[in-house]
């Protein structure tokens, strides 16, 4: 399935979230890779990062470029774009979004939305070694083969619970859609 962005805008935060647990489900996006083979949801660490896409070349095995332009953000100044940057991720090295229950849209003490996701079991404790190796360091988030967001990892992440919050016009209702409709086609759907 592709889908268009278009102006929508959102940010991920990776926060605490209560989320009950449902069936297992796989989230891995249809969505075609402008650049490379596609990327599988999830959150991949980022090697090197640059204006330039040619500068971060030659690629080692199992890295990937990606654009990160700032269209799926808040810009970090109100009413002014953030500038567009490339980055490295590797394939190698992230965690596959792999979801508890679909995911849970409502809204903060600021009325703005939110999604709470909860990841799957098996999917815990290599998020959590995931992000204690990688304290310090910066991680992107990937869904529907684009870049969501670039955080640097504060402290280890326990629980498997995330937040995806600080949506503008309808981004997260376009991300809760893009998740719903991954979980909703069937297993043969969620192969990588």
């Amino acid at each position: 399935m592709k889908f268009a962005i278009g102006r929508s805008r959102f940010a991920v935060l990776l926060l605490p979230a209560l989320v009950a647990p449902l069936a297992v489900l796989t989230v891995v996006s249809t969505a075609s890779a402008s650049e490379g083979a596609r990327l599988p949801d999830g959150i991949y660490q980022v090697l090197r990062k640059n204006a330039d896409a040619r500068a971060l070349e030659p690629l080692s095995e199992g890295e990937e470029i990606r654009l990160d332009d700032g269209k799926l953000l808040e810009p970090n100044v109100p009413l002014m774009q953030d500038p567009p940057r490339y980055i490295a991720v590797s394939k190698k090295s992230y965690v596959p979004i792999v979801l508890n229950s679909e995911p849970i849209k409502n809204t903060d003490r600021v009325y703005k939305t939110r999604l709470l996701l909860q990841l799957a079991p098996e999917q815990i404790v290599p998020l959590e070694k995931f992000t204690r190796k990688n304290v310090g360091k910066q991680v992107a988030i990937v869904i529907g083969d684009r870049v969501v967001t670039v955080h640097k990892v504060r402290e280890p992440i326990v629980g498997g619970r995330l937040q995806i919050t600080r949506c503008t016009d309808n981004g997260c209702d376009v991300l809760f859609t893009e998740l719903k409709n991954d979980v909703a086609g069937g297993e043969a759907a969620h192969a990588k």
